[in-house]
């Protein structure tokens, strides 16, 4: 992959680290396929000028934390994909998926220990990654309903930035899920490393999502190494 045809897709601060990645044959082995299931008349989530959209949104120099769940919504609606390039983002169709949904009440319990406070549910998660909460999926791209299909595919990639481009910087990693977690493998051993169920597992069964103080303890550590917290939802009451 020519590296001058593909560098748009990453916000400038990542193009050092990820030319070495854009120009292996690995990349070329991933487009082929990509261009291969497009021309079988495949449907791919999420639009191809979303694909990378977690390294526009998110600085590499201000990353902060890193959630990862298993792949984007292989969900349609509008013949639209509903994932769009961000973890649990759903703002191309704007609904709001009962995943993201489990997501935003379980941290308002956290932080606001279910006070019930007002707060904007909104399908675009860009303000936690504009804050360095890199919202990451192992798999970038998956068929239309056909869940995981493109975990295989996108594995020499994700193991590169995790190894090459991610733990150097040091930041906690969130696994949401057991397929997710399965990378942990590819994490530095001085990392901070958190599992927890994903948020769709609970919405599934109809249940409110236990993320296990998870977000609070990244937030702490996210204090003690850059002196703020993260606003963890968007435009939220404050208690007091």
């Amino acid at each position: 992959m020519k590296w001058d045809n593909f560098k748009s897709k990453f916000h400038p601060s990542w193009h050092s680290k990820m030319k070495p990645f854009v120009e292996s044959k690995e990349c070329d082995d991933i487009y082929a396929f990509l261009k291969k299931e497009s021309k079988r008349g495949k449907q791919i989530a999420p639009l191809s000028s979303n694909v990378y959209r977690c390294f526009q949104e998110t600085k590499l120099d201000e990353v902060k934390a890193v959630i990862i769940g298993m792949c984007p919504y292989h969900t349609f609606k509008y013949n639209l994909p509903v994932a769009d390039g961000l973890l649990m983002g759903c703002s191309i169709t704007e609904y709001l998926q009962p995943s993201l949904d489990n997501f935003y009440r379980s941290i308002e319990k956290e932080f606001h220990r279910g006070l019930n406070l007002s707060y904007d549910p909104t399908p675009d998660v860009a303000y936690l990654a504009n804050q360095g909460i890199l919202m990451l999926n192992v798999a970038l791209t998956t068929e239309k309903n056909k869940a995981g299909s493109h975990i295989a595919l996108w594995e020499p990639f994700t193991k590169y930035l995790f190894e090459e481009v991610l733990n150097p910087l040091g930041v906690p990693y969130v696994f949401l899920g057991k397929d997710a977690a399965r990378y942990k493998k590819h994490t530095g051993i001085f990392s901070h490393v958190f599992t927890v169920s994903h948020p769709a597992s609970a919405a599934y069964r109809g249940a409110d999502w236990d993320s296990e103080g998870v977000f609070t303890k990244i937030d702490t550590l996210i204090y003690e190494n850059n002196g703020y917290s993260i606003n963890w939802l968007k435009d939220a009451e404050q208690p007091f």
